[in-house]
């Protein structure tokens, strides 16, 4: 099978010459719309784009049922940065001449790339705006479902931004639905199902969120390619975890309490191992350690949080509770061992 690759890089638009129109819009221009014609691709090749999109809207002018004339001015206008007239000159095309595939593939990066510029910008709404048009049109081979695998993943990570989340999470799910993706596309389809699990621990649905978390994470195993929010992972399935541990307490529910925060504890030391340090990561490793009476862990995580955060807003409860902890591991180690 033929590997994929997703566009990553600058809009690419071709120009189509005047023998090589379709059939169907080829039409023998008039000696005056033709004169036009060449003296528009001539400045064009001269770095005189603005002259040339003038000469050639003349043409349009003379010859309105040209699809290659609407092309090539697309791509002029392209050029120019006229986004949204690129686009309207490469949707004509394709009216004029539906099977045109230089205009049906020249529309679909077009809308893309300002779809994706926007979403830079974080315009999410404006971004939507232009990828959502990609959904209805026609799609021609392996570059054709390429845009659309990663249109609906801007689209999804667009509404998450959004904080629009039943659509989110429909668009991702659709990203992930592309045949062949995960084997050919890995790290889009990762980041696909890293938001569906965060739009998962938003929602409070622990279980699945940990299930796409997981998956997210076994994605990589077979590779030598590290996931690009491992840190981040680990740290919400501990999230989650801790989570039902609270609710569990809250209600009383003290049975099994040592046992859940050594479930947690494994994925926290994985979190706090990304550079970026984690205060809240650190306040759960100690608490876990707390509820298995591992004091002496507790005080050390509470030392280097508070060492870490100077200037936190709970650095005066963090100091305090470091004091209460001191005190229970001295406790802990005047009380004498048990023989056995």
């Amino acid at each position: 099978m033929k590997k994929r690759i997703v566009i990553a890089g600058a809009l690419l638009l071709v120009f189509a010459a005047a023998s090589a129109a379709p059939e169907t819009v080829e039409k023998k221009m008039a000696k005056k719309a033709g004169k036009l014609f060449e003296k528009a691709m001539k400045a064009f090749q001269e770095k005189q784009v603005d002259q040339a999109i003038d000469l050639l809207n003349q043409v349009v002018v003379l010859e309105p049922g040209n699809a290659m004339v609407r092309h090539n001015l697309g791509v002029m206008l392209h050029q120019q940065g006229l986004v949204d007239e690129a686009i309207a000159s490469f949707a004509e095309a394709v009216k004029l001449d539906p099977g045109y595939q230089h205009s049906q593939k020249a529309l679909r990066q077009a809308i893309f790339e300002a779809g994706r510029g926007a979403a830079n910008n974080q315009e999410f709404e404006k971004a939507n705006g232009y990828l959502l048009k990609l959904m209805d049109l026609p799609r021609f081979g392996e570059d054709g479902e390429d845009v659309l695998a990663m249109a609906r993943y801007l689209i999804g990570q667009n509404y998450y931004q959004l904080k629009q989340y039943p659509q989110a999470q429909e668009y991702l799910e659709l990203c992930r639905a592309t045949e062949g993706l995960e084997s050919e596309n890995l790290d889009l389809y990762a980041n696909a199902t890293y938001l569906v699990a965060m739009i998962h621990s938003i929602k409070k649905e622990y279980d699945a969120a940990n299930s796409h978390f997981g998956k997210y994470l076994d994605l990589y195993k077979t590779t030598e390619k590290k996931p690009e929010f491992v840190a981040k992972a680990n740290y919400f399935i501990a999230v989650n975890l801790f989570q039902r541990l609270e609710e569990k307490l809250k209600k009383g529910e003290v049975a099994g309490m040592a046992e859940a925060a050594a479930e947690i504890i494994p994925y926290l030391e994985l979190a706090i191992a990304d550079p970026i340090f984690s205060e809240d990561a650190h306040v759960m490793l100690g608490n876990c350690h707390v509820y298995r009476k591992e004091y002496d862990l507790a005080v050390q995580t509470y030392e280097r949080l508070i060492a870490a955060v100077p200037q936190s807003a709970q650095l005066e409860s963090y100091k305090a509770f470091l004091g209460e902890l001191q005190k229970m591991k001295q406790q802990q180690e005047r009380k004498p061992k048990t023989k056995r």
